[in-house]
């Protein structure tokens, strides 16, 4: 009996206290979790639950039955970094300044969605597919790990629109890791997939579901996203977190899929690119349909509404948690395009939408019913001037109190590597034209479409090698528009393409006259000048970017470049030095600098560098190559060809170490492996004249009397230096008098003779 009692007191006291430490809140349920999906270039009207018959969006679906389902959503702008900066702090792009994809930068002063739940003690991760949410525009504030890692030096400049992404498997793949490392903490994890932007080219298991055209070609992405979409969800209630995780589903901005003659998005800001979809489902969420207006910058304040957390003071949008009250919140969507603008020099645009009327601020207004018009192509706005004056009224005033709390950035200059794959995600320019900036009248971007699609064809014809006909169609713009900056720029890149250097150099010139200050061009012009071997107007060129942009440091990389040319190795090394100390990339600075302290001799300083630049960067082109040169230096052959495959490995579309490699094997008395580097270094780089006749020597080694005939003649027809054309002729000869050719052998001997004198130093010939 005492012993029932001595429990019954036991669990009488445990009562107590667990009623205690209820009420003081120690036991209180776990915070919600977040999850939030941006899906780029998401049209709202393609997904099952927005009534799209041909969807097949199982998980998207699933989530909107069960959550809001916000039928008038709207972005603030269509392209994908500005609208994100919205997403994530909750303002407007006048306010936090971003106004296009490149050349401008979330600054440190606004305070992201992830920075707010951080400093709630929340886990926080994001994970994006694409280059243009890369860290180094500011937008990865507040995330303890955040998964951009895009390689830039691994994508040719001319591959086409897709280059610079990863699929959504990829991201979902990384995410999911992050999730699983700890259960305990609640989490924000942010998802970009990137997959519905062009080009559409989704795995055939969803491709082969829908018309092939480029409606269904569109459609498939979106099927296979929803796919990559519904794994999160089924992982997340596998381990049994789903069920206490607030998530957010919102497209970025939509694709135009032909409406109003644009093929994707960034030019006008009709509702086939504003329009997005927007789903909140989770702990505290009634399922709904909302069919108010509502904005993209209001996410961020109706997640921190939902987990009992405030908001920023310098956030404009809305929690919309009071619309599931019954509430009115009379929202005025606001958006805006600069692109046709900062690219091209025509009019940007505005626009403010009540989810009924949309107005937009062009040359010539507009003025829509989506309701009764949803493809907007019934411009009301003459025939009912005062809702027109009314909404252009608001959209002032709206424009007039966002620029009061607003700080201005203008555009700034990118690094030129940048620009260059900013070029291949379909952005045609990332440099502004500082003649776009200033006050004028400008053509209406409807009068300017056509201008438009040309250029885009140009740049589609310049992917695909149809260089020619790119620069016909550029020539077509600006003979009606002779001030398209980038119409110019576009046909020198494709003369440079051609090799037609002096074509291009000219093209630049031209667009130079229109702006002396587009940065973009003066690097274009000043690479093209190193390219033809002009390097005194290159150094001027490079001087020159250094003027408009004293934080380029590619100019320090470029100008140590030429001083290495000149054999001034000493300069080259202050200029490198002087750029590692700017914020330079630091692992090709530093393979850079490797590669002037072999010239000089100084290996144990090149390794030392070459180390630093793998510990910075474990696959950094030509890392391992310069090891490989500094273990020849000292007579390590194993070494040196050890350092030359593991170039191949992280490399592949190198060249030079496979005719290293190749080399060495030669000398170790293996011609079967050398010849095969040899043949990977001339299908690498055709034009690599003594690849060709080292690979003739190694197949006359081997007796492949046919091949290394081949090969010299190839290498021949290269015209190599005098200190390498006699192997071929040398090769030739011994050919031709294995085959019994006599007087043809001795041609090529005395021809290799002949060159080896010319090339002799004076005195020893």
């Amino acid at each position: 009996m005492r012993k029932s009692a001595a429990w019954a007191a036991i669990v009488a006291v445990a009562a107590v206290a667990g009623w205690a430490a209820w009420r003081a809140g120690w036991f209180r349920p776990a915070p919600p979790s977040v999850l939030l999906v941006s899906i780029d270039t998401l049209r709202a009207d393609r997904l099952g639950s927005y009534g799209y018959a041909a969807a097949a969006t199982p998980a998207l679906d699933a989530l909107a039955a069960r959550g809001l389902r916000f039928d008038q959503a709207a972005t603030v702008a269509p392209l994908t970094l500005p609208a994100h900066a919205s997403l994530l702090t909750g303002t407007f792009p006048s306010f936090h300044g971003i106004r296009d994809n490149g050349g401008f930068y979330l600054g440190d002063d606004l305070v992201t969605l992830a920075e707010v739940l951080a400093g709630q003690g929340y886990r926080t991760g994001g994970f994006v597919g694409a280059f243009v949410l890369d860290r180094r525009w500011g937008i990865a504030q507040g995330f303890d790990r955040y998964f951009d890692d895009f390689d830039l030096s691994k994508y040719d400049t001319a591959a086409g629109l897709d280059v610079v992404q990863r699929p959504a498997p990829e991201v979902v793949d990384r995410a999911l890791a992050w999730l699983g490392e700890d259960a305990t903490r609640p989490f924000f994890a942010w998802v970009h997939l990137y997959d519905p932007h062009a080009p559409y080219a989704a795995p055939d298991a969803y491709r082969s579901r829908f018309p092939a055209t480029m409606h269904g070609a569109y459609d498939a992405e979106v099927a296979a996203t929803d796919a990559a979409v519904g794994r999160l969800f089924d992982a997340l209630a596998a381990s049994g977190r789903l069920d206490n995780t607030v998530v957010i589903v919102v497209g970025d901005h939509g694709e135009s899929l032909g409406e109003h003659k644009e093929q994707q998005h960034g030019f006008f800001l009709y509702d086939s690119v504003m329009r997005i979809p927007l789903i909140i489902a989770g702990p505290g969420v009634p399922a709904a349909v909302v069919p108010d207006q509502v904005r993209i910058v209001d996410v961020m304040p109706t997640v921190l509404d939902l987990l009992g957390v405030g908001a920023p003071t310098a956030v404009q949008g809305a929690s919309l948690l009071p619309l599931t009250r019954g509430e009115r919140l009379d929202l005025l969507a606001f958006a805006e395009t600069w692109y046709p603008r900062y690219h091209y020099n025509w009019s940007e645009l505005k626009a403010v939408r009540d989810g009924r009327y949309k107005y937009i601020a062009a040359p010539r207004r507009e003025l829509y019913d989506t309701s009764q018009d949803p493809g907007e192509t019934h411009d009301l706005s003459a025939a009912n001037p005062r809702l027109a004056d009314a909404l252009a009224a608001a959209l002032a005033d709206l424009e007039r109190r966002m620029a009061e709390a607003a700080t201005p950035q203008a555009p700034r200059a990118v690094e030129p590597e940048v620009e260059e794959r900013l070029r291949a995600l379909g952005y045609v320019g990332a440099s502004v034209s500082r003649a776009a900036l200033a006050d004028g009248t400008r053509r209406d971007p409807k009068d300017a479409i056509d201008l438009y699609n040309l250029i885009k064809r140009a740049g589609e014809d310049s992917v695909n090698g149809r260089l020619d006909a790119g620069i016909a169609k550029l020539g077509e713009v600006l003979a009606v528009d002779p001030g398209v900056i980038e119409a110019h720029t576009m046909i020198g890149n494709m003369h440079v393409k051609a090799n037609r250097l002096d074509a291009a150099i000219d093209a630049y010139r031209r667009a130079l006259a229109i702006d002396p200050e587009h940065e973009g061009t003066v690097w274009s012009l000043a690479l093209a000048y190193r390219r033809a071997g002009r390097l005194e107007e290159a150094e001027a060129g490079f001087d020159r970017v250094l003027e408009l942009n004293p934080r380029n440091t590619r100019v320090n990389f470029q100008r140590a470049d030429l001083y290495m040319r000149r054999g001034e190795f000493d300069r080259a090394i202050r200029e490198l030095e002087q750029g590692l100390a700017g914020g330079g990339d630091r692992a090709p600075f530093l393979v850079k600098l490797a590669e002037v302290r072999i010239e000089l001799g100084q290996h144990d300083q090149a390794e030392a560098a070459l180390l630093d630049a793998l510990r910075a960067k474990a696959d950094q082109p030509m890392a391992h190559f310069d090891l490989g040169l500094v273990h020849e230096a000292r007579g390590r052959a194993a070494d040196a060809m050890a350092a030359y495959r593991e170039e191949i490995r992280v490399s592949p579309t190198l060249f030079q170490p496979h005719f290293n490699l190749a080399r060495l094997l030669m000398r170790d008395g293996k011609p079967g492996e050398a010849a095969a580097h040899f043949r990977e270094a001339v299908t690498l780089n055709p034009d690599h004249a003594p690849g060709y006749l080292y690979l003739s020597k190694t197949l006359l080694d081997t007796g492949d009397l046919a091949g290394a005939e081949k090969a010299a003649r190839e290498g021949l027809a290269k015209r190599p230096d005098a200190g390498i054309a006699p192997l071929g002729h040398f090769v030739l000869a011994d050919v031709y008098s294995r085959l019994g050719r006599e007087r043809d052998a001795a041609r090529e001997a005395a021809a290799g003779r002949r060159l080896q004198r010319q090339g002799a130093p004076p005195g020893t010939r």
